[in-house]
């Protein structure tokens, strides 16, 4: 096996950042590697070989079967020299005294790939890609752009809607992956999509780090704040560019290439002969990726609008721009009705919508928004830290009609009645947690046989008193969605805000970088072998030689000063020897090892 002789050389011969760059694009499969002759078989098995020609791009094969076919390459041209630097990046080729050489494995791989349906070495150096479709004129793309604005304006509902209603209720993640099914039924409801946009949606804000996994349940994030405060055009910049990022380089330079073509069925025909081996896994990702890309407007009718054209040829502050300019204008004024309804006669603005759905329900999304106050809703709104004057001065102040009296009388009577239950931590007395009173006995009894606080474990230790082995803030909310008048104390009997929780920061946890481990490993392996025996890594490479049955030009030191080559089938290493038949003059020899001075395949 001469190749791995070779590899294994060349992997020694690298510095660190190159060795981590070349394990972390092949991740090798093989679960024990301890040293560069590991490394260097698990590179060239052919399981590993597959996958790192997965990755390569037209170009790059119909050069590695230019070399592997025997054909010389212009090493001037800097495409092609980009490309063999690539190739032996992913220790796929390595410089021989001939040129540039293809490792035996990754040849064979190559050979076999017609027997498995994908392009011959002929068909990687003749074939031309499939033809691209007419570009569409700018002038005819108006109706792709209106649709275009109207999808990124509603998928920005849609993902506010989606956040507002995981901040009320999370939502659990199966064990094999994927929402539960009342979940995903109840997000594609609020946010008026079609179900199969729900998982789309919420992988797109996992990117975006709206929303995380805190153990099985999905909750949003502190960044979901601060996404929700900004405009509709920064809301849709901050999402397209999360989509810009996620979608791969390679995939990306084609895509900057249709910016005036559809792309569909020839996207994906295009992607097929430009990534060969790629497969399943690669169209399933475009489709991903096209997905996301309709529901926020960057296409419409599988044709890049104005402002996704911006985005992947500009970026996405030429993209939010190009949209910004299409989306309906805001407004910061509503009808406050007798009926308790809020009006909004347009889009109202993002900063303005996200204070109203602290004090209000919101029952119709659409250019004109529909929004209903009510007594759980005014009550949500004080836990949360809002105030009589606080919430009469907001409605003031973006009210077209003023305060209507029914309005008035139900945020008097709401503060009036709000905290005739309260909840605060129980004494640490190992027997409960919190601590739920109210100086309404009649109102402690209903809680007490409500049946839908049954897993809170609510105990009666007086008329006015029940304990819970759970904590203060878990209590409060179960109360609070149940429509109690409910408030949260501190240990002094201080009224406070609860905030329902939030995801950790994701990138808390750490992570173990494998490529930085094994590099660390094979450096500590080299260091031990060295100092132990300065022969062990020639040892090693006749091991390995012996082993595959390959022959090795072996350069022995002479008393004298001078050198001799033989060329050798080694039999076997021992003893401080190598043993192997002399080819050229058909007798079997014995080297010590002491005076080899090196191998090299013939």
């Amino acid at each position: 096996m001469t190749s791995t002789l070779t590899l294994a050389s060349h992997l020694a011969g690298l510095d660190d950042e190159s060795l981590h760059r070349l394990i972390s694009a092949r991740l090798p499969l093989r679960p024990k590697i301890d040293d560069f002759f590991d490394l260097a078989e698990a590179l060239l098995e052919h399981p590993s070989v597959q996958h790192a020609l997965t990755t390569l791009d037209r170009p790059a094969l119909a050069l590695l079967a230019a070399l592997v076919n025997g054909d010389e390459v212009d090493e001037t041209d800097a495409a092609s020299a980009a490309r063999l630097g690539l190739l032996r990046g992913r220790a796929l080729i390595e410089r021989s005294d001939n040129g540039w050489a293809v490792y035996d494995a990754v040849a064979e791989r190559l050979q076999a790939w017609p027997h498995e349906g994908l392009p011959s070495v002929r068909q990687l150096l003749t074939e031309t890609p499939p033809p691209a479709l007419a570009a569409v004129p700018s002038d005819d793309r108006g109706a792709t752009d209106q649709l275009a604005s109207e999808r990124a304006f509603h998928s920005v509902t849609a993902f506010a809607e989606l956040l507002g209603e995981l901040d009320r209720e999370p939502a659990r993640e199966l064990q094999k992956g994927g929402l539960s099914l009342p979940d995903g039924r109840r997000l594609a409801a609020v946010m008026a999509v079609d179900g199969p946009v729900v998982p789309v949606a919420m992988w797109l804000a996992e990117l975006a780090g709206l929303v995380a996994r805190d153990g099985s349940v999905w909750l949003t994030t502190d960044s979901a704040e601060q996404w929700l405060a900004g405009s509709t055009g920064d809301r849709w910049r901050g999402l397209a560019a999360t989509w810009l990022e996620a979608v791969p380089p390679s995939i990306r330079d084609l895509l900057q290439q249709r910016t005036r073509q559809p792309w569909g069925r020839t996207l994906h025909e295009t992607l097929a002969w430009f990534y060969p081996a790629s497969g399943e896994p690669l169209q399933r990702s475009v489709e991903r990726f096209e997905a996301s890309a309709e529901l926020l407007g960057i296409t419409a009718g599988e044709l890049p609008s104005r402002a996704g054209a911006a985005l992947l040829e500009s970026g996405p502050a030429a993209a939010a721009s190009a949209m910004t300019s299409l989306l309906p204008p805001e407004v910061d004024r509503v009808y406050l009705q007798h009926d308790l309804t809020i009006v909004s006669p347009g889009p109202l603005a993002p900063s303005l919508d996200s204070h109203l759905r602290r004090i209000a329900e919101v029952e119709s999304r659409a250019l004109a928004s529909t929004y209903r106050v009510t007594a759980g809703s005014l009550e949500r709104a004080i836990a949360g830290g809002e105030t009589e004057a606080s919430i009469r001065g907001f409605l003031t102040s973006i009210s077209l009609s003023g305060i209507p009296q029914p309005l008035n009388y139900l945020i008097s009577e709401t503060v009036k009645r709000y905290g005739l239950v309260r909840v605060r931590e129980a004494p640490d007395d190992g027997r409960a947690r919190s601590l739920v009173r109210s100086v309404d006995p009649d109102l402690i009894g209903a809680i007490e046989v409500d049946q839908a606080f049954s897993s809170l474990v609510l105990t009666r230790v007086s008329r006015t008193e029940l304990t819970s082995r759970f904590s203060r803030d878990v209590v409060y909310w179960a109360l609070a969605d149940a429509r109690y008048p409910v408030a949260a104390e501190d240990q002094d009997g201080r009224v406070v805000g609860v905030r329902k929780r939030h995801a950790p920061v994701t990138d808390a946890v750490p992570t173990v970088d494998r490529a930085t481990v094994l590099v660390g490993r094979l450096r500590e392996h080299a260091a031990t072998e060295a100092a132990q025996s300065p022969e062990a890594w020639l040892s090693r490479q006749l091991e390995t030689a012996v082993k595959a049955r390959v022959p090795l030009i072996v350069t022995v030191g002479m008393p004298d000063g001078s050198e001799l080559n033989f060329t050798l089938e080694p039999t076997g290493v021992g003893g401080g020897r190598l043993r192997g038949r002399d080819r050229k003059a058909d007798i079997e020899r014995t080297l010590p090892l002491k005076s080899i001075k090196g191998v090299r395949a013939p």
